[in-house]
């Protein structure tokens, strides 16, 4: 387990956009979450609401780009 601070907001991304809805805030900046690894190779963590979502698909969390874009490791 590895705790990670979001530092920016982090919405959900939609596929299509059918009606202009404001977009749902997954994770908070400066909330902390824990995350896990889950098989060998993908971190996971809960979202506000309690939903799982694969955050990092790398071994080494801080080597993901989308990762270190939103998330800091403490």
């Amino acid at each position: 387990m590895e705790l990670v601070k979001c530092i920016r907001d982090v919405y959900k991304e939609h596929e299509t956009y059918i009606e202009h809805v404001r977009p749902k805030c997954l994770f908070k900046k400066g909330n902390i979450y824990p995350a896990f690894l889950e098989g060998e190779d993908y971190w996971v963590t809960v979202d506000e609401e309690g939903f799982q979502h694969v955050i990092s698909s790398e071994k080494e969390i801080g080597e993901d780009f989308w990762f270190s874009f939103r998330f800091q490791s403490l």
